[in-house]
């Protein structure tokens, strides 16, 4: 009588294949995250730099920036703050439109801050990954460029 082997895998050839699995999928989840957080972090530096060009076109039309001891900006949920002449508005404000709404921030109740006197302004930020400014971590736009200072400049 003949002993057929039978045809199929092993088990230790299928805890191989799981393993390996296993680790391809543990990579794509981190590239994935890594992924993401850089796509936060883009979204942030074009949210500053429209936050900062609209900064700009009030200083031309009034010849000082908006003051303010401290306003947060884009608050998920929170009330639509736009820029007019008048400065920092809720939608009920008056004056002529500059930006119709401040940018929300990417991550779940995360914002901008802008402090302003009529000469400067400080408008915070944070990043979660190394980008052209910098290591992670909060920094600050200003209408001279983006630096590490919470200084109204």
């Amino acid at each position: 009588m003949s002993l057929r082997r039978l045809k199929g895998f092993s088990i230790l050839e299928l805890l191989i294949v799981l393993a390996i699995v296993g680790v391809l999928a543990a990579v794509a989840i981190y590239a994935l995250g890594i992924s993401r957080a850089d796509s936060r972090d883009a979204k942030r530096v074009s949210d500053v730099s429209v936050l900062r060009s609209s900064l700009s076109q009030y200083w031309l039309q009034m010849a000082r920036y908006p003051v303010s001891d401290g306003i947060d900006l884009g608050v998920p949920g929170g009330q639509a703050i736009g820029l007019t002449t008048e400065g920092f508005v809720g939608a009920d404000g008056g004056g002529n439109v500059i930006l119709p709404k401040a940018p929300i921030g990417p991550k779940a109740g995360e914002y901008y801050r802008y402090k302003g006197t009529a000469s400067g302004y400080s408008l915070m930020f944070t990043t979660e990954r190394e980008t052209a400014y910098g290591p992670p971590g909060t920094y600050y736009a200003h209408a001279s460029g983006v630096d590490q200072e919470d200084v109204e400049k």
